[in-house]
């Protein structure tokens, strides 16, 4: 060999290698490796996001397993995730025909997700011989009622095609139906790792998502690590995720000294961390609303110039201003949340502004007619002595309009049970949406057979709420359920709809890819810390 060929082909492989190295180049190189470090104010006892209905169960299960569908980033646009494509639907609104995606792996890197899997973790939620919390979500598909009544133990409504493609039939058409597939309670498992695991699957749970458990130590740490396996290509960036279950004080302390990567703070250290402009403000308007539910089959609820006196005497600008100022709540005027779609635009619902001199009036017009002091009891969740400072505001409130109103704090099982069976005189209370969509305010907490019961009773609305459930046209479920909301709001005062509530994190400026979820959700599977650039 010459030594000018020798010299041509060392320049050839040099320059092959190069354009090698420019083809596996990673285009998030930057973003990739290290450890999250989150925290938790209490352990979230247990790992089956089946179980529970928390926020906290919520994001973790956004990193553990996966839904069939999910929303879009920071939106509430449907995009699929187990799913290879988004679902048909038949054109009576019946039938869903859904493909999940091929290979998909659970993180014991062995076992692949099939559509038995999908008909196991919907038969398991409805089971009444289970721990589910969220049957609701598959209560539309056909036959889960029978399972949850103990009829039957296999779900009418499925039909399996083959391992990766099924079908999905309601009872009638109900419009947010896909919605309830992304709530994280709706996450898939395994059937033959399920059954294998026993009890214990609770706290060594298996699932699909970007992170998999490496270890829980109940009331001291949960440390999650990257899924070799995961489904989507480049995700995540993160090596691992590790959360602390630690008190709102020492999780600032910490995140001061750069031992966390996000916190939560009150007002104080909220605007001691903005003035210092050392850290990033995260901010979200989430879709909740804090409310005072009133129980009118409650004999001494049942006037309605009573509850709408209270309605009148609660000075909500000022209590917005008193618990949550610097803009961190806004004013509520309906229940349905502002940002879902066709609820009413803030400011413009139905619920009444405070009148003092109205309230006391209609309060004066029932004693001259009963000859009674007007005296009323409402619940506070938790037993003990103590009565919350937001409880102890209404109740002076309410005392300026001359309305007795007593609060009873009463234990949280006996509370859960009262609520189930509609008992509870009356409550300050807030929801979170589940699914951005009207039917998860007002049929949660008004509908016949509701999981949230107000004991209200009105066969003619209830109507209404079941018309407005299976109405597939955006403009006239809108229509419906703002006339709902005009006669619970306004003319039977079933609820009074207090204020939204807006959510802050703080994070370090090297944090990057946090998503604050309309949902409430604060979700960092796509999360990343930048390394400074040398």
């Amino acid at each position: 060999m010459t030594k000018r060929l020798a010299l041509a082909l060392m320049a050839l492989i040099l320059a092959m290698s190069l354009l090698a190295g420019c083809a596996k180049k990673d285009p998030d190189a930057d973003k990739r490796g290290g450890i999250f470090e989150d925290y938790m104010t209490s352990d979230p006892k247990g790992l089956d996001v089946q179980e529970s209905t928390m926020l906290v169960n919520y994001e973790l299960a956004r990193l553990m397993f996966s839904t069939l569908v999910r929303y879009k980033g920071a939106t509430t646009e449907l995009e699929p995730e187990l799913l290879a494509k988004m679902p048909t639907v038949s054109a009576d609104g019946l039938t869903y025909t859904f493909e999940l995606r091929k290979g998909v792996k659970f993180h014991d890197g062995k076992t692949t997700l099939k559509s038995d899997d999908v008909k196991f973790s919907i038969e398991r939620m409805l089971s009444p011989e289970g721990k589910g919390l969220s049957a609701w979500l598959f209560e539309p598909i056909k036959g889960a009622q029978d399972i949850i009544d103990g009829k039957s133990t296999s779900l009418a409504g499925f039909k399996k095609i083959d391992d990766l493609k099924f079908e999905l039939t309601l009872e009638e058409p109900y419009a947010p139906f896909l919605q309830n597939l992304a709530v994280p309670s709706a996450s898939i498992y395994s059937e033959s790792i399920v059954k294998a695991a026993g009890e214990d699957f609770s706290i060594n749970p298996v699932g699909t998502g970007p992170f998999k458990l490496k270890k829980y130590s109940p009331q001291d740490e949960i440390v999650l690590e990257k899924n070799p396996d995961y489904f989507e290509e480049g995700l995540p960036y993160l090596d691992g995720v590790r959360y602390r279950i630690l008190a709102s004080t020492t999780a600032i302390m910490e995140f001061e000294n750069n031992t966390l990567d996000i916190v939560a703070v009150g007002v104080e250290d909220h605007n001691r961390f903005v003035e210092s402009k050392l850290y990033t403000l995260l901010e979200a308007n989430p879709l909740n609303t804090y409310y005072f539910l009133i129980n009118q089959s409650n004999e001494a609820w049942s006037d309605v110039r009573i509850r709408k006196a209270l309605a009148l005497s609660f000075n909500k600008e000022e209590f917005v201003e008193s618990f949550y100022p610097g803009g961190r709540a806004t004013v509520a005027t309906s229940f349905v949340t502002p940002g879902i779609p066709g609820a009413y635009e803030m400011g413009k619902g139905p619920g009444y502004s405070y009148d003092l001199e109205a309230a006391k009036a209609l309060v004066a017009e029932v004693q001259a007619e009963t000859g009674k002091t007007v005296a009323v009891e409402a619940w506070q969740r938790g037993g003990g002595d103590t009565i919350g400072d937001a409880n102890l505001a209404f109740q002076a409130m309410a005392k300026e309009a001359g309305i007795e109103l007593k609060i009873i704090p009463v234990e949280s099982g006996v509370f859960n049970s009262s609520r189930r069976q509609g008992t509870i005189p009356a409550n300050y209370g807030n929801w979170w949406a589940d699914i951005p969509d009207a039917d998860n305010y007002i049929g949660t907490f008004f509908a016949r057979g509701n999981q949230m019961s107000s004991g209200y009773n009105n066969s003619d609305i209830q109507d209404k709420i079941e018309e407005a459930k299976i109405e597939v046209d955006p403009a006239n479920r809108a229509k419906l359920y703002q006339e709902i909301e005009v006669s619970l709001i306004k003319d039977e005062v079933a609820v009074i709809p207090l204020f939204h509530t807006k959510q802050f994190r703080f994070v370090h400026p090297s944090v990057k890819g946090v998503i604050m979820h309309p949902t409430g959700i604060v979700m960092v599977s796509t999360a990343y810390k930048e390394t400074p650039k040398k």
